[in-house]
């Protein structure tokens, strides 16, 4: 991990000075995905009007935020259901038109934005989002270093207990030497609920943000050691 004294920048595809701070973008809402600056998103386009949405980002700056469909969606799904307002807009970085028309895109993670307004266009939604600028942590640098040992030693843990997230685990810390470009990619690849994944994108401070996750692998890990007591007093009978 990266010494507390000289934290290095995250990689948001801007310098922090030159971000916007309004951008006007296509807005693609998904069930179960909340999308986090500096991590990678594959998607299949299928439905047509979505297939409007890429092509006009591929003709563009290839700008789409992809949002969290609120609880309730399925009630107006080809409407105008409820959105969550903060979200992640990324860029088309790979792309694949396939013979009927479907899209193959990746996304890469470029901003975390609000919504602060709704344009009534169709067939698919637009907005107006401002960009946040993510604080600092150079002043809490002993307080963010101290959250990254424990979640060093929770995730060692958790790859130990789970090994099917050791890659994921690896790939994280190995992202970046950023802690809020690794905290993305943890919170993105191990927090299964997306609400809970959704309650750590909105989070401003960074400690707060960084404490959510520690509380999910905590209980990632109360999970699997339940289960192997469970398992151990099967077999004792």
């Amino acid at each position: 991990m990266e010494s507390p004294a000289n934290f290095p920048r995250p990689f948001n595809g801007d310098d922090d000075d030159m971000l916007p701070e309004y951008l006007d973008i296509p807005i693609f809402p998904l069930p179960n995905v909340t999308f986090f600056a500096n991590t990678l998103l594959p998607l299949h386009i299928f439905e047509p009007r979505y297939r409007t949405m890429v092509h006009n980002a591929l003709c563009g700056d290839r700008l789409i935020g992809v949002t969290l469909l609120k609880e309730g969606w399925q009630n107006d799904y080809f409407g105008r259901p409820p959105i969550c307002k903060t979200f992640g807009v990324g860029k088309i970085i790979d792309s694949e038109q396939l013979d009927d028309g479907r899209f193959n895109i990746v996304l890469e993670g470029l901003y975390r934005v609000r919504l602060i307004e709704e344009f009534p266009t169709r067939p698919y939604r637009t907005g107006r989002v401002q960009v946040f600028q993510e604080m600092h942590i150079d002043d809490i640098r002993a307080d963010i270093s101290r959250l990254m040992k424990e979640l060093q030693i929770l995730t060692r843990r958790l790859s130990r207990l789970l090994p099917a997230s050791r890659e994921l685990i690896q790939a994280a810390w190995a992202a970046h030497p950023h802690p809020l470009v690794v905290a993305n990619h943890l919170a993105s690849s191990l927090v299964i609920d997306p609400y809970d994944r959704q309650s750590i994108l909105e989070q401003n401070d960074p400690i707060r943000r960084l404490n959510l996750i520690l509380i999910q692998i905590r209980n990632i890990l109360l999970q699997l050691d339940a289960r192997q007591i469970r398992e151990e007093v099967i077999e004792e009978d």
